[in-house]
């Protein structure tokens, strides 16, 4: 089996049915079994064989495989795993707790069938080192189609790419990162692709997502120790994250709840007064999050494009974001398409703490199909070059900004060119006699039709 294969067949996992069994149930059992079978092949030297896969998939075709052996089996099998040197004991996952904790019979029934159909097409995987070479990489892959299964956490290859693209320029000075309400942790490979030694921190308050998060990033080498991650109500914006993060990626594209902050009562934002007056939550959380960008620190935020016109208090937030703090480095109008189950438009605006330049660019991308390709192409030779396209994005002068009262609303700056097509009048002309005349030789047709026939 070659790489491309291994790959099809990993990825097939998404289409396989799964009866009796709820999404999360079968997305949660195929995260545990999969990463069960990768800490058995990466301490396969070190691991008693009556532990390992191959014993269970020997139950399951001898048709011995049910629930309470199943659980029995893992119980087992979960210390001598710590002892072959994993880090995790299996037993302590949700994931494992929940199948642990199922009583009904015919749930367990639908567990056990699954678990049986699963590992034997696991089994067929034989080639070991090609498979740990790249379990990592497809398993991050099989994480973003669970997420396009349940569109409201889906980000596209288009939307990661776009990130990549911005995180990559800090990638010398990247040492802490911060990723609030990380769900599936898509949003992590495109923040540490190019990084090492990076501290990440977070906040999620699903145990699985918590845990998704860090076996992807036990998958990607990435020490323990340096992985942070706490329950949405443990994070508290303590004084000594201030200044601390070279890297945010917030991402609420269906908008952020009012009062909703990352960092509370921290005498760094002289807007707080602002704050709390607000009834939408995404500026107060932006506001929040300033005092945890370092300097040169980036920090993209993907929310509803509302925020860019809205009148009141939020007008003075947005005043305050481009004359004082001066950090607002792009506002970019996503795809309309960008994020189906939202039912709005969604911008990503990316906000540099200490930067160097004076002005602002503004995209228009709404028209795009998708942010892939030449498209992205695109963007990134505009933004590197800090030149304005007319149509596509602008590069702002903040007395522009001024002038508009700072409302941030991409028309204000970007003008869709119109195209104009030249038109042929004589052709046309001559086609409408065309026309004509074969409209006539039907009307004649259809009176000889009906005098044939005596109508």
């Amino acid at each position: 089996m070659d790489e491309k294969q291994l790959n099809y067949e990993f990825m097939s996992i998404l289409s396989e049915s799964h009866p009796g069994l709820t999404f999360e149930e079968y997305r949660d059992s195929c995260v545990f079994l999969l990463f069960y079978q990768y800490l058995c092949i990466r301490f396969e030297d070190s691991l008693e064989e009556r532990y390992a896969m191959s014993a269970m998939v020997r139950m399951a075709v001898r048709g011995k495989l049910q629930m309470p052996t199943f659980i029995k089996f893992i119980e087992a099998a979960a210390p001598f795993l710590v002892l072959a040197g994993a880090p995790f004991r299996l037993t302590d996952f949700s994931f494992y707790r929940k199948m642990s904790e199922v009583q009904s019979l015919e749930k367990q029934k639908s567990f056990a069938r699954f678990i049986r159909k699963l590992i034997k097409k696991m089994d067929g995987w034989e080639d070991r080192e090609l498979l740990l070479a790249h379990y990592g990489e497809m398993f991050e892959l099989l994480m973003s189609g669970f997420a396009r299964m349940k569109k409201e956490t889906y980000l596209s290859k288009g939307i990661q790419d776009l990130h990549r693209m911005f995180f990559s320029q800090n990638v010398h000075t990247v040492k802490n990162i911060f990723l609030p309400g990380f769900q599936y942790g898509i949003l992590l490979g495109a923040m540490t692709d190019h990084v090492k030694d990076t501290q990440i921190y977070g906040f999620e308050q699903k145990d699985s997502f918590r845990e998704l998060l860090e076996i992807l990033c036990y998958m990607k080498d990435v020490p323990l120790d340096s992985v942070h991650l706490c329950k949405k109500e443990e994070w508290s914006g303590k004084k000594e994250y201030a200044a601390l993060f070279d890297a945010i990626a917030i991402f609420m594209p269906d908008g952020v709840e009012s009062g909703t902050l990352l960092m509370e009562d921290s005498p760094t934002i002289p807007a707080a007064a602002l704050m709390k007056t607000v009834a939408k939550g995404e500026f107060p959380l932006i506001l929040s999050a300033l005092p945890l960008l370092a300097s040169k620190g980036i920090m993209t935020v993907v929310v509803p494009s509302a925020l860019l016109y809205r009148e009141g208090k939020e007008a003075l937030i947005r005043k305050y974001i481009v004359e004082e703090a001066d950090c607002l480095e792009m506002v970019m109008l996503l795809p309309d398409n960008a994020f189906q189950s939202t039912g709005q438009n969604e911008v990503m605006l990316l906000f540099r703490k200490d930067r160097e330049n004076e002005d602002v660019m503004f995209f228009d991308c709404s028209h795009m199909d998708n942010l892939e390709g030449e498209r992205l192409l695109s963007i990134e030779k505009a933004w590197k070059e800090r030149k304005s396209v007319p149509g596509f994005c602008a590069r702002t002068d903040k007395k522009t900004i001024k002038d508009n009262d700072y409302n941030l609303n991409l028309p204000r700056y970007i003008t869709r060119s119109v195209r104009m097509t030249e038109m042929d009048i004589t052709k046309r002309r001559e086609r409408i006699e065309e026309i004509d005349r074969e409209l006539a030789e039907i009307d004649r047709k259809i009176a000889m039709y009906r005098r044939d026939m005596e109508l």
